[in-house]
């Protein structure tokens, strides 16, 4: 290859690197000021320690806070509430306090374990007072987001937050319902049989809640399956998604699949042919019938993979017996704390990147020369695809996530020594730098590949069976791991690149021969 091409090569390399860069960490300014590009990297999800929870604190009905109590007109309301803590607790709802503590405790456990299975990096169920319970849930701010750069993402996780805390923490039973006073049942002869709210026994539709339907009418719905308990129609409710999409899955039992049959064949002939998913008096889903289900599972498709997930937790914790024993106050509001490592803590995190990724650029220089630069460029390359996977894979930022990202470039690193090294010991033997660079890559190809392999298999496992901050942990290694060994092999590219201008094929990048002299 001749010097000018090597030259090119290297400069669109650098120029491509430089671009992106750009782009990965700088925002600016458009539109005249009126509107902000942000950057790939103020685009990334943030764990709560770099972006802070929202919480909200749930109460039993009949329990108010210091401040509702004070708003009381009522004279006689020291007679009606008892103050426990910096709560008031109404006497004629809960005359026991101590078994009003236990529930709570109890529900708490429940809530626990539901939130549990929401795959956080971290959360927090807490009592308090012994009679309330705050739950606390990572914002999953951006770091735009966090620093009020972005109003619509910001919005957006808020809303995240607000709709699994009101799902999650849905009290109750689980029920299936219509929005129909009266189904008519055609059996296979032909002959009509109406249910309606008129009748006694069984058959009667029990008025349970009010939902509002698609076009936003407000409509009260019946119980379908009125003296059952539903949930021991299903085995396990559960959700999964995959990319944009996301589903429900309801595993029926042998009893359940023949009375989900029974209920499908009403909805049928029903005029909103619609059945309504509940845990207490919260609609989780709603499933269009238009026909008979007959088989051992439903799926349905769900908005998005966080209303699907919250929905599946809520209705198999029913399904489970893992209901709560209380009636809480509907969730009125959602706060937010600030991060827990400090206001600035994702800031100085990316400053730490840098000054690491700096620090590997020195040290590659000093002792490669030419050739170092170029590794450090590409150590650039890896740290940038990093940079753009945690951003379109929505993989929130923990302190575990850089470092296990940081364990992925010293991979990439170490390979390189490792070939260096042999490079190193073939040329000092008396060959010519491109001699020694084929034989060092094929003499080390095992060693790299069996590290790699070994790596990605482990990596695969967490993020395949683990959940939460390991799985995101896993994924960003899958990534790592892969781009370390293409990146490995692009600079054996580079070698050629730029040793093949080189006059003297026996001094390069910090290398030479070594000649022994004859005695």
């Amino acid at each position: 290859m001749s010097k000018a091409k090597s030259v090119v090569i290297t400069v669109l390399l650098a120029l491509a690197v430089a671009v992106a860069a750009f782009f990965a960490a700088i925002s600016f300014p458009v539109a005249n000021n009126v509107k902000r590009l942000n950057s790939i990297a103020s685009n990334i999800h943030l764990g709560a320690r770099f972006s802070g929870y929202a919480y909200t604190t749930v109460y039993p009905e009949g329990v108010i806070t210091a401040e509702e109590y004070g708003i009381l007109d009522d004279e006689n309301k020291a007679d009606e509430y008892e103050k426990v803590g910096s709560l008031y607790v109404e006497k004629e709802k809960h005359s026991d306090i101590e078994q009003l503590k236990a529930d709570v405790a109890a529900d708490a456990q429940i809530l626990n374990k539901r939130f549990g299975q929401k795959g956080y990096s971290s959360y927090s169920v807490a009592v308090e007072d012994g009679l309330s319970v705050k739950i606390s849930v990572p914002t999953n701010f951006t770091a735009a987001a966090y620093k009020n750069n972005d109003e619509s993402s910001r919005s957006s996780s808020l809303s995240a937050a607000s709709a699994a805390l009101a799902s999650v923490t849905a009290y109750g039973e689980l029920t299936l319902r219509t929005s129909d006073a009266s189904i008519q049942l055609t059996d296979a002869d032909g002959n009509t049989t109406t249910y309606d709210s008129t009748k006694k026994g069984k058959d009667k539709w029990v008025n349970k809640a009010k939902v509002t339907d698609s076009n936003s009418n407000t409509v009260s719905t019946y119980s379908l399956a009125d003296g059952d308990d539903v949930a021991e129609y299903f085995k396990s409710i559960t959700s999964r998604t995959v990319g944009s999409s996301a589903v429900i899955t309801f595993n029926f039992t042998k009893e359940g699949r023949e009375k989900f049959k029974e209920l499908t064949t009403r909805a049928v002939s029903s005029s909103s042919q619609n059945i309504y998913f509940f845990v207490g008096d919260r609609q989780l889903v709603s499933f269009n019938c238009t026909e008979a289900v007959d088989r051992g599972s439903l799926t349905l498709q769900s908005s998005d993979g966080g209303t699907a997930q919250n929905a599946a937790i809520a209705m198999n914790s029913a399904v489970k017996g893992d209901v709560l024993t209380l009636t809480y106050q509907d969730i009125s509001s959602v706060m937010t704390t600030t991060a827990t490592g400090g206001e600035n803590a994702a800031m100085f995190l990316f400053i730490a990147s840098i000054l690491v990724l700096v620090g590997l650029v020195v040290l590659l220089v000093v002792k490669y020369k030419k050739l170092g630069a170029v590794v450090s460029l590409i150590a650039f390359v890896f740290a940038l695809i990093m940079v753009y996977a945690l951003c379109l894979l929505n993989i929130q930022v923990t302190l575990a996530v850089v470092l296990t990202a940081m364990v992925c470039l010293a991979l990439f690193v170490i390979s390189n020594a490792i070939v260096f090294a042999e490079v190193k010991r073939l040329t000092e033997g008396g060959r010519t730098i491109q001699a020694s660079v084929k034989d060092a890559y094929k003499n080390v190809i095992m060693t790299v590949s069996d590290m790699h392999i070994v790596l990605v298999i482990v990596a695969i496992l967490l993020a395949t069976v683990a959940a939460g901050e390991v799985a995101a942990c896993g994924l960003i290694a899958v990534i790592g791991v892969v781009a370390s060994y293409v990146l490995y092999w692009f600079t054996r590219f580079m070698w050629y690149v730029i040793s093949s201008p080189v006059r003297d094929k026996f001094k390069f990048a910090g290398l030479k021969r070594v000649v022994y002299e004859d005695d």
